[in-house]
């Protein structure tokens, strides 16, 4: 049994009597490497048997597709379920999945400026990211397939969910229940380059109760940063309130946890004493039984992976954008 090492990019480098950064340069753009020097290093490639591994081949040389995702460097659950979608999407078909995960807004432009970052994609999901109109431009003119989540562009295919019906439909839902006198939190620090729905869900969380005779008062409003125990710390302050609201909806399931917390800090029941409702339906909202606003999270990763790949299949076709249903999910905490 032949238990010879697979080749590397040195071997290669070796046998044709080059530099690994003269090898790199073919792999990522070959039309820069002189023609003489090209065929050589794939005859060499050819002979030992070298596969590119990692992020590196050109789209005409790889055997497997390569889908970019751009993602807020955020480990929120939120994120990961759509990722799992998408991975669910590309899984059955030969393209692999590379997330590229933000963490400031020169990052990303460093990426949206680069020729070999497109070029070693064969096509992109943007999931909750603001790209400004120029870049967006430049995307389009490199002829690659885009799809985004949460980011809409008339340019591209979009996956969306209806944060302000949402707002809406958790308001609608605390009233039919008798939970009148709510309170909300929200996220206060939101990254430039990325996209946090808190304002679109707050926002139809109060017209809704303003139409319906109940306005929310500012002082049963907390915004904060997005994790558990900031949002502890804020329904907490909302719970020591002499009139402290009988209702709290936090626009993410992360801080409805929080808020479960300061509750049972307080020994307070819910939802007899005090009912809570978070928002994205999270894995973990059914083990805890929370209840939530569902907004199809795999579903949208699922649909973006479908939607770049029918792109890439057929790039001549209109444009199309999905919005996914948002509704209620009612578990014990309401």
């Amino acid at each position: 049994m032949d238990s010879k090492a697979p080749s590397t990019i040195y071997d290669v480098a070796d046998k044709v009597g080059v530099s690994i950064s003269t090898i790199s340069r073919y792999l990522n753009s070959p039309e820069k490497v002189n023609t003489g020097t090209a065929e050589r290093i794939k005859t060499a490639m050819d002979e030992l048997g070298y596969i590119p591994q990692g992020n590196t081949g050109s789209r005409q040389q790889r055997q497997i597709g390569r889908i970019g995702v751009l993602s807020p460097f955020f480990p929120a659950p939120s994120f990961m379920s759509r990722l799992q979608g998408v991975s669910a999407a590309l899984h059955q078909s030969r393209y692999e999945m590379i997330v590229y995960a933000v963490d400031s807004p020169e990052q990303l432009d460093e990426y949206l400026h680069s020729v070999p970052f497109t070029k070693r994609l064969d096509g992109l999901i943007v999931m909750s990211m603001r790209i400004s109109h120029e870049a967006a431009g430049r995307l389009l003119k490199t002829g690659l397939p885009v799809v985004g989540i949460e980011y809409h562009n008339e340019a591209f295919d979009c996956i969306e969910a209806d944060n302000v019906r949402g707002g809406e439909l958790a308001a609608m839902h605390l009233l039919e229940l008798g939970y009148a006198r709510c309170g909300f939190i929200g996220e206060a620090n939101m990254q430039a380059f990325s996209l946090q729905p808190s304002q679109s869900r707050f926002e139809g969380f109060s017209r809704a109760l303003a139409e319906a005779g109940h306005p929310i008062a500012d002082v049963h409003v907390r915004l904060g940063d997005f994790d558990v125990e900031d949002a502890r710390a804020l329904a907490g302050e909302l719970l020591d309130l002499s009139d402290r609201p009988r209702s709290i909806f936090a626009m993410s399931d992360l801080q409805a946890i929080g808020a479960l917390k300061a509750a049972r800090d307080r020994k307070l029941r819910v939802p007899e004493d005090v009912a809570i409702l978070g928002f994205d339906d999270i894995e973990a909202a059914g083990y805890i039984d929370l209840s939530t606003v569902s907004q199809s999270l795999r579903d949208s990763g699922l649909l973006a992976g479908r939607l770049v790949m029918e792109r890439i299949a057929e790039p001549g076709r209109p444009i199309k954008t999905v919005r996914l249903e948002v509704k209620i999910v009612r578990r014990s905490t309401t």
